[in-house]
């Protein structure tokens, strides 16, 4: 139990996330757990400024921005809810937690056609500025849970994207390097 690995699928992204930043922020909390590295696959990350990708796939599959916004707004509170809530925008100023250094290693699963997708990458990008080991894995041809919908579990990209999950996991578990599939 002391090398432990979270991974968060669509909204579960952000709580692993923000779970990751308080086990950052307070390790005496959770000993004798260490979170080594975190997963976060298509992450339901939001914000008030919106991005390219949330523009462009406005009406999206799956997810659009009215479905987006209703879901923050059944989770925080009226008087919390805020775009730049820190489990929603984990790059909003003021988000307070650890800085972005001390954050574990960190995979980003993106699909193609996610609305929700460059707050990822950017959040991503912002991880790998101050030397954090944060690879994004952008899958063409897909939407938002591609690798989790059952529908979708047979295709080609879903495959790959849990052979390249348990590749890096393994990284971090065993201390072994290995390569993607994808």
């Amino acid at each position: 139990w002391s090398r432990c690995v979270l991974l968060g699928v669509s909204c579960g992204a952000n709580i692993a996330d923000f779970v990751t930043r308080k086990a950052v922020e307070d390790a005496k909390q959770f000993e004798p757990v260490k979170v080594v590295a975190q997963v976060l696959m298509y992450p339901f990350f939001i914000g008030s400024v919106p991005t390219h990708s949330e523009i462009r796939l406005a009406n999206s599959y799956f997810y659009d921005k009215s479905t987006c916004l209703l879901a923050w707004r059944l989770l925080l509170s009226e008087k919390e809810f805020s775009l730049d809530h820190p489990a929603a925008n984990p790059l909003a100023p003021g988000r307070g937690g650890p800085p972005l250094k001390c954050m574990p290693p960190t995979l980003t699963i993106v699909a193609e056609h996610d609305c929700m997708r460059d707050r990822a990458i950017a959040y991503s990008e912002e991880l790998r500025k101050v030397n954090v080991d944060a690879p994004v894995l952008d899958y063409k041809d897909t939407v938002h849970e591609f690798a989790t919908l059952d529908v979708f579990l047979k295709t080609p990209q879903a495959q790959a994207c849990a052979e390249d999950i348990a590749i890096w996991m393994k990284k971090y578990i065993s201390l072994r390097g290995h390569e993607f599939s994808y």
